[in-house]
């Protein structure tokens, strides 16, 4: 018995949810940056909405798929990707540290657009937008590196 291998489905479907609401939180926030560079600051409470639910919901995900790892070590990995599909465990290794990445640039992404406002001090501009975009390459790749990943095996 694998830990937590009776919920993995429901776990699954949770990641699912959750991993929607930080990709839709997460391309919103990147569209209200993108008006920062061109001068437009109307958006700023909403802006630090998106980057508090975002930051949670990532957690949450990332606890998420920690939970849901050992089953699909034990039934996925071990069974389908590594005898068969050897490159497939390499495109998850690859997705799971960026997603470790993700997590560290996360909180610093929060903390910095915590500490500063967008329209008085737009010297910090020239890394908090680099940042918003990296977060969104990184998490846009897990996602669309996830879903193929599960349509070449779905769940156990």
């Amino acid at each position: 018995m694998v830990f937590l291998e009776r919920h993995y489905e429901v776990l699954l479907l949770a990641h699912l949810l959750v991993t929607f609401v930080l990709v839709g939180c997460l391309t919103h926030n990147l569209l209200i940056v993108y008006n920062y560079v061109r001068g437009k600051f109307g958006r700023k409470k909403l802006e630090l909405y998106y980057v508090r639910v975002s930051l949670w919901s990532y957690v949450i995900v990332y606890i998420l798929g920690a939970l849901i790892y050992p089953a699909f070590r034990i039934y996925i990995r071990a069974d389908y990707f590594d005898p068969d599909l050897s490159w497939a465990t390499g495109l998850f290794e690859v997705k799971e540290h960026w997603g470790a990445l993700g997590l560290a640039l996360f909180y610093v992404y929060y903390y910095l657009r915590k500490s500063f406002e967008p329209d008085a001090e737009k010297d910090k501009l020239w890394f908090y937008v680099p940042l918003c975009v990296l977060l969104n390459i990184i998490v846009w790749y897990k996602v669309i590196v996830g879903c193929y990943l599960s349509l070449l095996k779905g769940s156990f």
